[in-house]
Formats: C-alpha cells, structure tokens, sequence
C-alpha cells in the first residue's frame, strides 16, 4: 500500500427547498491506494477526535464517520441504502438513493463528485451533492 498526504477540499450542497446550503472545507490528511481501491482520510476540523475514512474501489464508495457523531454510509450508483446515524443525542435513521458517483482518483490526486438524497426515518429530508477533491502535497511539502 502507498499512501501520500494530501489536502482534501470538500464542498457540500444540500438542497430542501431551492436554494443550497453549502458548506466548504479543506484539511490535510491522506491518500492511500489499497488492494481494492483508494482511501482517504482525515480529522475533522470541529471535531479533534472524530476521524472520517472514505474508500472508493469498483464505483462503490464507504464513508465511515468515527467520534462523538458515528456512521457509516454506503453509496453506489442507482442503489438505495441504509444506515444509522449515531449522535450523543440519540440515533436516527437514514436512506441514501445515490443518482451519481463518479471518481478521477489517482495517486496523484483527483475529485469525487456524489448526488445523492437523503431521507430519516423514510421521510424525504434533501438532495445532496458533494465534490471531494485530492490535492497529493510533493515530497517537500510532507
């Protein structure tokens, strides 16, 4: 396995109504090419203990949340999946349709794009889309 450190720039739209919330980070963290696939991880900035993981292998896509808010989420195109959604307050249940999922990663860097809708406890909530893109940081930079 290798693995580089990499800034992760993510910009995330949730639509309710019509107009988005949209919500823009950037963090380092890693690219790894696995067996399977590639994995990206990273601490989240509001969150020093809370870690996220996204594998990408085979047009499917795992994003798995670790700290005081947990979950898992599966994503493939054209598919609908479950999953709970752990919070100090309580679980809630979640239903992922994903309508797109497309990946340029490479170990020199690239972009995930996921569209996706979102409903708790299999009422409607939002439509999702999500960009994710790699940014590999050259040796000097490590």
């Amino acid at each position: 396995m290798e693995t580089k450190k990499a800034t992760v720039h993510i910009v995330g739209k949730q639509y309710v109504e019509t107009e988005p919330d949209i919500t823009q980070i950037s963090v380092v963290g890693s690219l790894t090419k696995g067996e399977k696939g590639y994995v990206i991880e990273y601490t989240d900035y509001e969150q020093p203990n809370a870690k996220t993981v996204i594998s990408f292998s085979d047009g499917t896509l795992l994003m798995t949340k670790f700290g005081e808010s947990a979950t898992e989420m599966f994503f493939s195109r054209g598919e609908r999946s479950n999953s709970e959604y752990v919070t100090p307050y309580g679980n809630i249940s979640i239903g992922i349709y994903t309508e797109l999922l497309e990946s340029s990663l490479t170990m020199l860097g690239g972009k995930i794009i996921l569209n996706y809708n979102i409903d708790f406890n299999s009422g409607f909530a939002a439509k999702n889309e999500l960009e994710i893109t790699v940014d590999v940081m050259d040796d000097k930079e490590n």
